[in-house]
Formats: structure tokens, C-alpha cells, sequence
């Protein structure tokens, strides 16, 4: 098929995976029922590292998606990316993470933003979580959402997240892909945007596109996530001394934002905590990471 906008182009969606086989089928799953055609994309699945029996189970697969498979060492996801990235066909290139769950309409909703949209060089979506899901699960998303938004307000330096966002190969070979020096999931896609950003890149959030994500957290994997988060910008701060801190306001604004979400005084209570333990978390993240200097990769 032709890389023309007009009409349809060729995607390749990259997928980082580590020994979580279980979501990824789940992933595979939902590309295999989307609403749009699905010859208009190829699926690279790379393993870093993880283990290689995940490769049988791909074979159902191939008869319904047209995929390739990758191996290397373990190197983190922003490597396991960049070799999806060398080896895709697609003009434009689709990230998801394992534990990505596209809904039915995804690949539509990405297709009419890039037709709609053509001057522009990345365009990410959000994030959902249902009603029957934790409660960490949902204040996380939210959370997520917000975070995304409050950075897409700033024209400087918007952010899209590898869980739910797509560039144009051509601006990623630009920006020099990602830095492999993040060996986490966490901070490698926040450098990149900038990374574009920085040589002229336009990137765009779209509320139609949409991916259910983190579904499976607990107190404990909620309070992980946030220390993780303040560890990256720890990273990212180092490595973009001229970025900003969010302001005070931004904060309140983050909790009323959210809080409002919310029905009953219970639920609003039980929020709250989290907010303020997400909060607590990516500030312990951050200054573990100034006092020990572990986490700098310049």
C-alpha cells in the first residue's frame, strides 16, 4: 500500500514485552478485532530478554496479523523499541506497550487523526480504565490523563506516552530514537517528545484514541509506579535542565480535577490518599535519585 495520507498508510505498531505473556496476548487479542482493516499494519514484537516460548504462542496470531518477532538480550524497552524501529516498514510507527489493550475502534481513530492531522509528527491518545477496576487502577489513570494534558497545554514541550502514541519514522531517525541509557519503562518516551520537540516536531493528544492500561494495580504496585516516576524525572530533569516544574496551582488543579471524577464521600476519601500518596512516592523517587546519583545516565 502506497505511504500516501490521502488514503490509508502503512503502520508498524512496536511492541516491548518482558515475560508477560498473558497481557500481551490479551493486546494481540484487541488488534485482531478492530473495527478497521488490519492490513494496513504490520505488528513488530520485540523480547528483551524474556522468555522464548512466548514465540509459539504467536502463531495463532500470524494466521489473523501479519507479525514479525525479534529477540535480543535484556537492554530495557527503549532499545527493544529502537530495534522495532530499524526493522519496520511502516512511514509511521505505533507503540504500545504489552500490557496495552486497544479498544475496538483504536486503529479507526488513529487512522482519521493522521488524515486529519498531516502536518503533524507524533499524535498519542489516552488512557481508560473501567468502573469495575481498582481503584488504583482508576486514580492512576486519571492521573495519567491529567499529566498528559497538563504537558499537551504547553506548546513547548507536549508529551505523548509509548503506551497509546505514534510518530513519523522520519522524525524519530531524526531525534536519534530512544536514548538506551533508560534501562526502566519510565522517562524514555518523556525524553524523546522533548528530543523532537527540540528540532521542531509537532506532536498532538487525540481524545479518540484510546487504550485500556495498568488494569492489574495494587497499593503496592501503585505506590511502585510513582516511586519509578520520580526516579525518571530525576533523569529527565538532569538531562533538560531548562524544563519546568510544574506550579503549585497545577497541583490543586490536579486534585480538584480529579476529585470532581468522584461521587461519594468515601470514593473522594479514598482518592485523596492516593493523590496524596502518588505525590509522596514520585518525591521519594526524585530525592533517593538526587542523594545517591544512581539513576543519572548523563
Amino acid at each position: 500500500m502506497k505511504s500516501n495520507i490521502t488514503n490509508i498508510p502503512k503502520f508498524s505498531i512496536i511492541i516491548a514485552t518482558y515475560n508477560t505473556d498473558f497481557v500481551l496476548i490479551q493486546c494481540l487479542e484487541a488488534l485482531c478485532n478492530q473495527s478497521e482493516n488490519n492490513k494496513c499494519f504490520e505488528v513488530i514484537i520485540v523480547n528483551d530478554g524474556g522468555k522464548t516460548e512466548i514465540y509459539e504462542r504467536l502463531k495463532f496470531f500470524k494466521k489473523h496479523l501479519d507479525i514479525k518477532y525479534f529477540y535480543q538480550q535484556n537492554k530495557g524497552p527503549a532499545a527493544a523499541r529502537n530495534l522495532g524501529i530499524k526493522n519496520a516498514k511502516g512511514d509511521i510507527i505505533l507503540f504500545l506497550d504489552d500490557d496495552s489493550e486497544p479498544t475496538k475502534d483504536w486503529l479507526k481513530a488513529v487512522i482519521e487523526a493522521w488524515k486529519k492531522f498531516p502536518s503533524f509528527d507524533g499524535i498519542g491518545g489516552y488512557t481508560l480504565n473501567e468502573v469495575t477496576d481498582s481503584i488504583y487502577c482508576r486514580v492512576n489513570s486519571d492521573f495519567f490523563n491529567w499529566y498528559l494534558e497538563q504537558y499537551s497545554n504547553d506548546t513547548r514541550y507536549p508529551f505523548l506516552v509509548t503506551c497509546n502514541a505514534g510518530y513519523r519514522k522520519t522524525i524519530l531517525n531524526k531525534a536519534g530514537n530512544f536514548d538506551e541509557r533508560f534501562k526502566k519503562a519510565s522517562g524514555e518516551d518523556r525524553d524523546l517528545n522533548i528530543k523532537i520537540s527540540k528540532i521542531g516536531g509537532k506532536l498532538k493528544l487525540d481524545k479518540n484514541i484510546l487504550v485500556y492500561h495498568d488494569r492489574d494495580l495494587t497499593l503496592q504496585s501503585f505506590a511502585k509506579k510513582h516511586f519509578n516516576y520520580g526516579k525518571a524525572a530525576y533523569n529527565i530533569y538532569a538531562l533538560h535542565p531548562e524544563l519546568k516544574y510544574l506550579s503549585s496551582n497545577a497541583y490543586i488543579n490536579l486534585y480538584a480535577s480529579i476529585l470532581s471524577k468522584y461521587r461519594t464521600l468515601k470514593e473522594k476519601f479514598e482518592v485523596f490518599l492516593l493523590l496524596t500518596l502518588s505525590q509522596l512516592a514520585t518525591a521519594a523517587g526524585y530525592y533517593t535519585s538526587v542523594l545517591l546519583e544512581e539513576e543519572n545516565i548523563k
